[in-house]
């Protein structure tokens, strides 16, 4: 996490809870997450997994190769041939399995051996080859009118299993652009990256000082944390502040790359038919803008039980830390007294496994399976190769699901990612036993990342469950609800961002001063720290997606919001729920959000109770926050 994002988020969310800080605090006793040299068991067995040498991948690469250039199947006539195309597709599915086959292996070699660059490499180019291979059928069925499927479909009833991918293919076929598009290559590099590039530029040249304390100078950049959680309240605020003056020394050219990358995003969509980049974005994923804006707007009406988690946070601080005036800068300060919680990898698979019980026997026998080191498909233990990521699951229908980490530290965040990601995991290897199609192994963002989002929770309030005292059921619950409230911040981003957009589109240049404003205005509907007079300044530079990838943040929005939504379902329906949602994971992605929803869980993501079933989650939460904080 950088730094502007550090003091950025301070005061955003419903709670900032000092979790994140208290689990960096230097003055820790030494704890090892492998004891007893456990740590060795903790790699990936790629033999047993994939294949059982470099040597033989690359044989069966090459065999590969030659497969799939020998793809061949019919483009032109194809209503005479639903025989054919039924083959056709069903050769796809295969050549495409092993394909991601070899593509796994390869990058998991890589995240393991950081040296094996030449095979990472190697995984990207045959990628390349397949899609470009497979392209011609794909745009030939996605060319062909409604009653030519029917037609075929009704020759060959097979075929009907493919239908929902060619209804996919043909909703985007006359929106391509050629390559050789004169417009397209002058606005491509503004819609594609630039914008990304020069934040990234930018930032990384800022100096934002030091603070001087008496045990000696803080630089804001490397030392946030102690910063943030200093006893001396005029430490925290220099450091606060100072982080915000250098962020400010440049806050013209970020507007800039806002406004002239929405505007690129904006005329590339136009030129591909639709109305706008918002039009277009939305479309791909199964929503529209009308629809986006209201939900948004729905979320903010709701907000007040976000304003009282803040409030109920401003008490606490205030009573815990004897504050006059509690500021956004005094939100890092930890819990007072708190002896880090800290978790053996042993500890942390367990408590993964115990608190996804109640999503039933399918999921818990497919957890197991992938959590147990014999079987060779965790990395998480250090390495003197490994690639310094956070945890990842990599995998799909047909293949076995991994999880790979850089390092597990033991903390408490390490164990929600080990949640989060093995929900992933899992979800695979259960389409798998329903023998998913590959091709509809995945669906939209917002979608997939709600069931690792369920995961984060219930693991979240099974250790605020099982906590033996006050001060840790504290910690955990504060940790609970800001992964859930978190909604709330997101939602009023995405608003700011559709905004921007929306002003852009009608001709306007905004300025940083301009962006600041739309900030303060549209954030204040969901959140105190927001309004005339805001210490909270520059928000909108915190969602370092706003700059690498426009107005995708909804994604979190929805995704939060349907976790929410099952593990309220859960709590009033266990027996139900759990075989529902269970049929859910194992079908796959073979019709869109909505309508899987409504027929495995009775959910439409514009049906107000999915609003209302997050405030009660989050209602009961902060009722029991307000007892303990009482006590």
């Amino acid at each position: 996490m950088s730094q502007s994002r550090v003091w950025s988020l301070i005061g955003t969310s419903s709670l900032l809870l000092g979790s994140f800080l208290v689990e960096r605090l230097p003055a820790q006793p030494a704890f090892d997450p492998f004891p007893a040299g456990s740590d060795s068991l903790y790699h990936f067995d790629l033999a047993r997994n994939f294949f059982r040498t470099p040597e033989e991948e690359a044989i069966s690469r090459r065999r590969l190769v030659g497969q799939i250039e020998k793809f061949d199947p019919p483009s032109r006539d194809l209503e005479q041939y639903p025989d054919r195309v039924l083959e056709a597709l069903r050769l796809q599915d295969c050549l495409d399995l092993e394909v991601s086959r070899h593509v796994t292996y390869l990058n998991l070699r890589y995240f393991s051996d950081t040296r094996n660059t030449e095979g990472y490499g190697d995984g990207g180019r045959l990628r390349s080859l397949a899609d470009q291979r497979f392209a011609p059928l794909n745009n030939a069925l996605a060319s062909l009118p409604d009653a030519v499927i029917t037609r075929m479909e009704d020759a060959q009833p097979q075929l009907r299993r493919y239908h929902f991918a060619i209804e996919s293919s043909r909703r985007q076929a006359p929106r391509r652009l050629t390559p050789e598009s004169e417009d397209l290559k002058t606005l491509g590099p503004l819609a594609t990256g630039w914008g990304a590039q020069m934040f990234s530029l930018i930032y990384a040249s800022t100096d934002f000082g030091s603070v001087n304390t008496a045990s000696g100078m803080l630089s804001v950049e490397r030392d946030y944390i102690a910063i943030a959680a200093h006893p001396d309240p005029l430490v925290r605020k220099e450091g606060y502040l100072r982080n915000n003056d250098a962020l400010a020394q440049h806050r013209d050219v970020y507007a800039a790359i806002l406004v002239r990358t929405a505007e690129a995003l904006n005329a590339v969509a136009r030129l591909r038919g639709y109305a706008d980049h918002a039009d277009q974005t939305y479309s791909e994923r199964f929503l529209d803008r009308a629809r986006v804006v209201a939900f948004l707007d729905s979320l903010a009406d709701a907000a007040d039980v976000n304003k009282r988690i803040e409030r109920a946070v401003i008490d606490h601080c205030h009573r815990t830390y004897g504050l006059d005036t509690v500021h956004v800068w005094d939100l890092w300060l930890p819990e007072p007294g708190l002896a880090l919680p800290r978790f053996t990898i042993v500890e942390a698979t367990r408590l993964v496994q115990e608190a996804t019980k109640p999503l039933g026997e399918g999921y818990s026998r497919e957890l197991a399976q992938l959590l147990d080191p014999a079987n060779g498909r965790l990395d998480v233990a250090p390495g003197s190769h490994k690639a310094n990521r956070q945890g990842f699951s990599a995998g799909l229908v047909g293949l076995p699901s991994m999880f790979y980490q850089g390092v597990f530290g033991g903390h408490v965040e390490d164990v929600v990612t080990l949640a989060h990601e093995s929900g992933h995991a899992v979800q695979n290897t259960l389409m798998t036993s329903n023998d998913v199609l590959p091709r509809y192994a995945s669906g939209p963002a917002y979608f997939t990342e709600s069931f690792a989002g369920l995961s984060e929770l219930l693991v979240l309030e099974h250790l605020y469950r099982i906590a033996p005292d006050r001060q840790r059921k504290i910690f955990y619950l504060r940790r609970l609800i800001n992964q859930g409230a978190e909604v709330f911040r997101t939602g009023w981003e995405s608003r700011v961002e559709q905004e921007l957009f929306d002003s852009v589109g009608a001709g306007k240049r905004l300025g940083a001063d301009d962006i600041e404003s739309m900030t303060q205005a549209t954030a204040s509907r969901s959140s105190v720290w927001f309004g005339p007079g805001s210490e909270r300044q520059l928000a909108w530079l915190q969602p370092t997606q706003y700059f690498t990838r426009p107005l995708y943040r909804v994604n979190y929005v929805y995704s939060k919001l349907l976790a929410l939504r099952y593990l309220d379902l859960l709590h009033r329906e266990p027996a139900g729920f759990s075989r529902s949602y269970s049929a859910l994971l194992s079908n796959g992605y073979d019709a869109p959000p909505d309508t899987l929803l409504q027929r495995f869980v009775g959910i439409r993501l514009d049906d107000p109770a999915l609003i209302r079933g997050a405030e009660a989650v989050l209602e009961s939460w902060l009722k029991e926050f307000e007892s303990l904080c009482s006590a």
